[in-house]
């Protein structure tokens, strides 16, 4: 690739101009649309109808020393921060749908996000330079619609779910450009999956997993494409007596196909590895059953993408009096 031609005017301008000379992160930001790691257990299972409601408090704390297009910037030596707080309200139908059950659902995050760079420069466009940038902002991101159709089946103790599911997510969130901090994407994005649940009553074990891909669509601030990404969720967990149980999660994330439009970086792919423990206890509340989950992730084995640790705390509840399935109540895709 070639470098920039930049005016001389001291060792800053110099040190900005090489780093425009090397590999980069893939995906606009450093990031998906899709959240890694919110699906785990009871992946696959629909619930009973009626209205569910799930809040994931997510932190993420990363760190790149490679090259992050985002919102029309360049930067090197990213540390970013998340706090974020995701509210998600489902609704399982009676509708049947080729003898599947039909679930609409709907995400909304609100959150902090900081990102500091040790350097950032902008597109040609502006030229700016810059020996360190640091941001945050406290806002709303991009709101997700669902759809997901499931089955099961029960053999004795042998359980079976799966389904299939779409998300489509709506660029409307906080977005500035030229801020390295946001928490809307300001691109659309569909991410079409399936997940299943396998299970056994008698001996409490679970295995579960997800297997989706997300098309990005284009940035119009920036003229930024993002490229169509893979993303593996699996979770094998022990249910243990007194409501409890614990187990292991993992994800693995690949970019299919390279970024494209106008960036300083040219084509490349990205790709990270996670694994961690999950711990999760249920509890009788008003006639509801109430289920709390703890995951944490931590990544390995990234490429031409941020690296770092991820935290769930999930608190999940039907709305309608007890609808209990067996197993421990998850979100809907």
């Amino acid at each position: 690739m070639r470098c920039l031609r930049l005016p001389t005017a001291g060792l800053l301008m110099l040190a900005l101009t090489t780093l425009l000379c090397v590999d980069a992160q893939a995906a606009e930001g450093g990031k998906s649309l899709y959240l890694l790691g919110k699906r785990g257990p009871l992946a696959g299972l629909i619930p009973k109808p009626g209205w569910y409601v799930t809040n994931d408090v997510y932190y993420y704390t990363a760190n790149s020393d490679n090259l992050v297009p985002i919102s029309g910037r360049v930067a090197q030596g990213v540390d970013a921060e998340a706090l974020v707080d995701l509210l998600q309200v489902t609704w399982v139908t009676d509708f049947n749908l080729v003898d599947g059950r039909l679930a609409l659902g709907a995400v909304i995050p609100y959150g902090r996000v900081e990102v500091d760079a040790q350097a950032a420069a902008s597109t040609p466009s502006g030229l700016a330079l810059a020996a360190g940038k640091s941001d945050g902002v406290t806002d709303f991101g991009d709101p997700a619609l669902a759809a997901s159709i499931g089955w099961k089946h029960r053999d004795g103790d042998l359980f079976r779910a799966w389904s299939v599911y779409s998300s489509i997510f709506i660029p409307v969130g906080s977005y500035e450009l030229g801020r390295i901090a946001n928490l809307g994407a300001n691109r659309w994005g569909l991410d079409l999956g399936s997940a299943f649940t396998m299970g056994n009553f008698k001996r409490g074990r679970e295995f579960s997993g997800v297997l989706g891909v997300t098309f990005n669509g284009e940035n119009p601030d920036t003229d930024y494409r993002s490229g169509t990404d893979l993303h593996l969720e699996l979770t094998y967990k022990q249910h243990l007596p007194m409501r409890l149980s614990a187990g292991l999660v993992g994800y693995y994330y690949q970019q299919l196909t390279a970024d494209s439009g106008s960036n300083l970086l040219g084509d490349f792919q990205g790709r990270v590895a996670a694994l961690g423990p999950e711990i999760a206890y249920q509890f009788k509340a008003a006639g509801r059953t109430v289920g709390v989950d703890l995951r944490w992730y931590h990544e390995f084995a990234a490429q031409n993408r941020v690296e770092g640790d991820s935290v769930f705390l999930t608190l999940s509840l039907p709305l309608q009096r007890d609808a209990s399935s067996g197993f421990q109540h998850r979100r809907v895709p």
